[in-house]
């Protein structure tokens, strides 16, 4: 009997003395695992959602581009079927001397540009009309102003003795 229970006591040493497995420890390695793996699930999704986005905001790109140039072929198609708007035409006439006064005249409004000879009666759109006469009429003030500016000076030097 004393060797069954000598047999025993090995069992119950042999028992006690194999580790088991910690309860704590193998829930962390399955909650790490857990982590990892929605982790990487997540990395997939995130990854999924940016190519869609980019795809769909490639899209969005082409298709506003596509917007654009259809309405921008439209708009020219409309302005070259559009008459250009008609202006009422006037004559004009600009001294001409042999001096200061003889180059023909440039004139540009919006974009469109004229030359006008000078000593001779053209036809002109009445718009360009009005910038050579605002022109003619600043002329004038500057023409103005200088004598003004030269008479106060004159005035001035003589009261000083200059």
């Amino acid at each position: 009997m004393a060797k069954n229970e000598n047999k025993e006591k090995e069992q119950e040493t042999t028992q006690v003395t194999t580790p088991t497995p910690d309860p704590a420890e193998e829930a962390k390695k399955e909650a790490q695992a857990i982590l990892d793996a929605a982790k990487a699930e997540a990395d997939k999704i995130t990854e999924e959602a940016k190519a869609k986005a980019e795809e769909e905001a490639k899209a969005a790109f082409e298709a506003k581009r596509a917007e654009l140039e259809e309405a921008a072929k439209a708009e020219a198609d409309a302005a070259a079927a559009a008459p250009a708007p008609a202006h009422k035409m006037v004559p004009v006439r600009l001294f001409k001397d042999n001096d200061k006064y003889k180059d023909d005249v440039f004139v540009a409004v919006n974009g469109k540009s004229y030359q006008i000879k000078r000593g001779e009666t053209v036809m002109v759109p009445d718009f360009v009309a009005e910038v050579l006469d605002r022109s003619v009429a600043q002329d004038q003030a500057t023409a103005n102003l200088i004598d003004r500016q030269s008479r106060e000076y004159e005035a001035e030097a003589a009261r000083r003795g200059v």
